[in-house]
């Protein structure tokens, strides 16, 4: 049997070690390398990531769980779905399955197991389309960073695990709604060719396109295996570990890590 040597979640994050910087410090650091980039008359990268990372994306689940609620698959599930009407979009957690136990509910309850299952369906039909991409919200202060660096010259380069087919045309129209910098030289958006592609092989083997852009100043991520592949491969780039809500997938520990809980 193989040993797991990776940390999960919050573990993870307690066994890394994170500049003493606070958000502004961090984000400055971020613009005044780019800006010594573009003084050596190099072309500086911004790599950033979306989901949980430019974008608040709690707002979707959160309408697709009232949509649940009001259809007919939930009506075998009446206690669960009497108990979630009262679900804010802060109670949300990763999965369904996190922000049902943070919300108080037993997920070892079979009937809430019953439930859960429901609910899984009926969201997975739902989160990976662009229709429900209407639903995020940018980060306070995402956009104006992401902004800034562009005109400090970076090229911006926007890195996720969404796929083309099921999620490009609403990727596109959300970060044009929100002001960030797409549509332009130095921009681009890198999307996953198919929904079964695996989110950490798309990003690793995006570091290909990276290099040729020019220098990797930094990258943003909430999932720390990302962020640690990607650290791997730029080791003299800025690695920005944006705390908001990730996976439980195993990441090994990190010294020398940035880390920022918003763009404020």
């Amino acid at each position: 049997m193989t040993q797991i040597t990776g940390k999960v979640r919050r573990e993870w994050v307690d066994s890394s070690e994170f500049h003493p910087l606070t958000n502004v410090e961090v984000l400055r650091n971020v613009h005044t390398g780019i800006e010594g980039e573009t003084k050596r008359g190099s072309t500086p990268v911004l790599l950033l990531d979306l989901d949980s990372t430019l974008y608040h994306v709690e707002s979707r689940s959160h309408q697709i769980i009232r949509e649940w609620i009001d259809a007919p698959e939930s009506r075998e599930h009446a206690s669960v779905r009497e108990r979630l009407k009262s679900l804010l979009p802060e109670h949300l957690g990763y999965s369904l399955t996190d922000t049902l136990t943070k919300f108080g509910v037993s997920v070892m309850d079979p009937a809430v197991e019953s439930a859960l299952k429901s609910m899984y369906k009926f969201w997975g039909r739902r989160f990976f389309t662009n229709e429900y991409l209407a639903y995020d919200r940018a980060y306070p202060g995402a956009p104006e960073f992401v902004q800034a660096a562009y005109e400090l010259g970076a090229e911006i380069v926007y890195l996720t695990g969404r796929d083309e087919p099921g999620m490009g045309k609403g990727t596109h129209a959300r970060l044009v709604a929100d002001r960030f910098p797409i549509d332009r030289p130095r921009t681009r958006l890198l999307l996953k060719k198919s929904f079964e592609l695996d989110d950490l092989e798309h990003k690793s083997a995006a570091a290909d396109v990276v290099k040729k852009l020019g220098s990797l100043v930094a990258s943003f991520e909430n999932e720390p295996p990302n962020l640690i592949a990607l650290s791997d491969i730029f080791p003299a780039a800025m690695h920005v570990f944006v705390d908001t809500v990730m996976s439980d997938r195993p990441a090994r520990p990190r010294a020398g890590l940035y880390r920022i809980t918003g763009f404020e």
